[in-house]
């Protein structure tokens, strides 16, 4: 169990649940599902897809019902389709990100994620990571989690509560990291970007102007394929 911290709270769990609006006729992925505390609290409300990597805890998971177990690393499984439409996680915070894109990938109409307290705010800042979850989601920090709740002493944590617009247009997310790399140089070092954009620095471009300069990148490289096809 090293490094692993388990919630057990019951009031946060089911807040969780109701954050989410787990109900009959759901069907529910849970990554990290470890113990088994908050894989209980939503089989008695719906069907539940417990992914787990750690083999020790396969069986106690098991024997909850309304409860399909998958024994698995959540980033393969999360490489292939699966038919839910919630998803409500106390996810590996060492791969918070990772998750988060891969589920961006996927069709759902809600997510609540219990995630480190810092990578909930990035997720709702203006760095790129909150930019790609603007895009796709409507993001908010629904409450926190102190480290005193978790079984071993834990990380200050927070809950994420997302309802999906779109999928993760992963094109647009590579330009986001590309130009953020250069985050405090002018908007001009960015290809497409127009003249009355041009002496804001990249950081201090809303969502709206970065989709515009990336909208004029793709016009010009489709022109240029059009070209070069002829």
């Amino acid at each position: 169990m090293m490094h692993q911290f388990f919630l057990e709270n019951p009031l946060i769990l089911e807040k969780e649940a109701d954050l989410a609006d787990v109900k009959e006729g759901d069907v529910v992925l849970e990554i990290g599902a470890g113990t088994g505390n908050l894989t209980r609290t939503l089989a008695e409300r719906a069907s539940v897809i417990a992914v787990e990597k750690d083999g020790q805890f396969i069986k106690k998971l098991k024997k909850i019902g309304n409860t399909k177990v998958v024994h698995g690393d959540a980033l393969d499984f999360l490489k292939e389709r699966h038919d839910f439409n919630k998803v409500v996680s106390n996810i590996p915070y060492y791969i918070s990100q990772p998750i988060l894109l891969a589920l961006l990938k996927h069709r759902w109409d809600a997510c609540v994620l219990l995630v480190q307290k810092e990578f909930a705010e990035k997720c709702v800042s203006s760095e790129k990571l909150g930019l790609i979850v603007r895009e796709c989601c409507d993001a908010k920090i629904c409450g926190f989690v102190s480290e005193d709740e978790f079984a071993p002493k834990g990380i200050d944590s927070a809950l994420l509560a997302l309802r999906q617009r779109k999928l993760l247009d992963e094109k647009f997310w590579s330009f986001l990291c590309r130009a953020f790399v250069v985050r405090n140089r002018n908007a001009s070092k960015l290809e497409g970007c127009p003249a009355r954009l041009a002496a804001k620095k990249i950081h201090q471009l809303t969502l709206e102007e970065l989709k515009e300069i990336y909208g004029a990148i793709k016009v010009k490289n489709l022109a240029f394929k059009s070209s070069a096809d002829k």
